[in-house]
């Protein structure tokens, strides 16, 4: 059996809707394989599982918002050093002094802003999809699934700007079964 597609979100603590999002597009991707999503911990939850699935991970996203706070920098360290594919996203937000500080340490070429769930959604699906089809050799991805991953983005990229819808459920860590 194929490993699942393993995929590791840092986000700043109030950006709860933006990871339900995550789960959302994540689940309806044409892809057989199962995914296996992790997120910062909880405060009280141990931080070494989570340490450990950025170093696993085949994709990394940042999701900053508001506030830079721990252990955001010390998973964004974990991914640096590990040389993971990463996504980073930027709310249009007054951040806080802690998250101005990283922007300005950062290269502001290599994020990607939004100012709205749509947006977001927007700009996470077609990224992904980005990333798996660069990752399509690694992962195991079929021809219909590269196929279905192709489609998806012509389809994103002629479509509209659509309302987020307000499903709940998907925003915390999760193991999403594949076909295979």
């Amino acid at each position: 059996m194929a490993e699942p597609i393993r995929l590791f979100i840092t986000s700043s603590p109030e950006l709860e809707a933006e990871r339900e999002i995550v789960g959302q597009v994540v689940a309806g991707l044409p892809v057989r394989l199962g995914w296996e999503i992790r997120h910062t911990p909880r405060p009280g939850e141990a931080l070494a599982p989570a340490l450990e699935a950025v170093e696993a991970a085949h994709l990394y996203v940042f999701i900053l918002g508001m506030d830079y706070s721990a252990p955001m920098g010390l998973e964004w360290t974990r991914a640096v050093r590990a040389r993971k594919r990463r996504l980073i996203f930027v709310k249009e937000v007054a951040h806080s002094p802690a998250a101005a500080l990283w922007l300005s340490e950062h290269e502001e070429a290599d994020r990607i802003p939004f100012d709205s769930l749509a947006a977001f959604r927007r700009v996470f699906e077609r990224q992904l999809i980005r990333a798996l089809l660069d990752l399509a050799e690694t992962l195991h991805l079929h021809l219909d699934e590269i196929e279905g991953l192709t489609a998806r983005m012509k389809a994103l990229e002629e479509a509209t700007p659509e309302a987020p819808t307000i499903a709940r459920g998907a925003e915390r860590s999760a193991i999403i079964l594949g076909e295979r």
